[in-house]
């Protein structure tokens, strides 16, 4: 085995806390604009809605897509170090750790999609709304930041669901190693 392929407990646990704390992140954003911030703009008027609402999601974009790429490429090489590390307390790979890694990348890599999939049309209209500032007389602005504001919900709750399996792939590896230490 190559020094390269050696790897130290304190980089295995920078990398689990890195990218446990990165959806963890990510997600708490997403959950906050929608929670704490989106009741905030409600009682905007529908001109200044779409631009208060693209104000949101412009600071917004950058560091939750950033946080959510970054803790799915940490939980992919974690599930990738996981096949090929032998289980100590069992002498056997660890399939349930390495699962639990991939469930939790593709959880937060599932932002992109997600967001395309489901929030893309939303995104187009209120942006196009911001852009024109209120010169039309738009109609149903509220219920699109509002749409908006459930599927972000949804999609903080992705992430979330990501940083957990991760989490818990990272407290089985350390139950694991606890239990050595024991014997």
């Amino acid at each position: 085995m190559a020094s390269s392929d050696i790897v130290t407990p304190a980089l295995q646990t920078y990398s689990i806390m890195a990218a446990t704390l990165a959806a963890t992140l990510a997600a708490g954003t997403n959950l906050a604009t929608t929670v704490v911030f989106l009741p905030v703009l409600r009682p905007s008027s529908q001109a200044n809605l779409a631009t208060q609402w693209q104000t949101l999601f412009d600071s917004g974009i950058t560091p939750v897509v950033t946080l959510a790429m970054t803790s799915a490429t940490g939980f992919a090489i974690l599930a990738y170090r996981a096949t090929s590390t032998i289980d100590a307390a069992t002498g056997a790979v660890s399939h349930a750790k390495r699962n639990l890694y991939i469930g939790a990348a593709v959880m937060a890599f599932s932002l992109g999609p997600f967001t395309q999939i489901m929030l893309g049309a939303t995104n187009a209209e209120l942006s196009r709304r911001a852009k024109l500032g209120g010169k039309e007389g738009f109609k149903g602005t509220h219920e699109l930041v509002e749409r908006w504001g459930r599927l972000n919900l949804a999609r903080g709750c992705l992430v979330l669901v990501g940083a957990g399996l991760g989490l818990w792939a990272s407290v089985d590896r350390l139950h694991s190693t606890l239990l050595i230490w024991r014997f």
